[in-house]
């Protein structure tokens, strides 16, 4: 089943299910993002409700795995490098002082986030939802820099994985009939897509597996900026 294959990649939960079956699946990613974000609010809620912030970051990580944090610490080492190195840091196994600054302020940012927000599972559940709606979005919407991770999900990919925003859309819209915040939610998530996505064709020409792993991190962390801002 497409749903364990992407539960079981996209988090540390080991429910079964092969590669396969999310290749040729990819649309189950804003599904996976909803349970994901499901797990994470009922999970971290309690340490979130005591004023505990940090130790709900520590329950996301252990939900989602390190994975997209990894990828946003990679990413960051080559953004942050000088024209002509940045596809060198990017390959770079060894994390570099723009990486480390960027998952330090990730997590702070986490923290304050998860004490902050008053509407904690909406805001939980659609901020990973739009994260791995943004993922999928990426790898619709772009070509492979070299052979991994990027170019395998991108020759899986079919037209038929934008029925995800069938999905994604009418849940924002449907919290939007009581949380403001879902609308404004929309609007970051499209935004950070956007510019993420035509800075990375621009300066690199494709995308690889480093690049979705940050993007979903910036749509999480963004999207539950949103939901601090009441």
């Amino acid at each position: 089943m497409p749903i364990r294959a992407s539960l079981s990649f996209f988090s540390t939960i080991r429910v079964g299910g092969d590669f396969e079956d999310l290749r040729n699946n990819l649309w189950i990613m804003p599904f996976t993002g909803f349970l994901i974000g499901s797990i994470i609010a009922v999970l971290s809620y309690p340490f979130r409700h005591f004023g505990i912030g940090f130790l709900a970051v520590v329950v996301y990580v252990a939900v989602e795995g390190i994975n997209h944090i990894d990828g946003l610490a990679d990413f960051f080492d080559s953004f942050f490098s000088p024209e002509g190195k940045k596809i060198k840091a990017l390959k770079d196994l060894q994390i570099g002082s723009g990486g480390v600054i960027a998952v330090t302020v990730y997590v702070i940012a986490l923290s304050n986030f998860f004490q902050m927000i008053e509407n904690f599972f909406p805001a939980l559940i659609l901020s990973q939802t739009l994260a791995k709606q943004g993922m999928l979005q990426l790898i619709l919407s772009s070509e492979p820099l070299w052979e991994g991770l990027a170019a395998e999900f991108i020759r899986g990919a079919k037209r038929r994985d934008y029925v995800s925003y069938a999905f994604s859309i009418p849940l924002a819209l449907l919290l939007s009939l009581k949380y403001f915040e879902a609308i404004l939610s929309l609007i970051v998530y499209f935004f950070t897509v956007c510019v993420f996505g035509y800075y990375v064709k621009r300066k690199y020409g494709g995308i690889n597996g480093d690049m979705i792993g940050a993007l979903n991190c910036l749509i999480f962390a963004s999207v539950l900026g949103v939901w601090c801002l009441r």
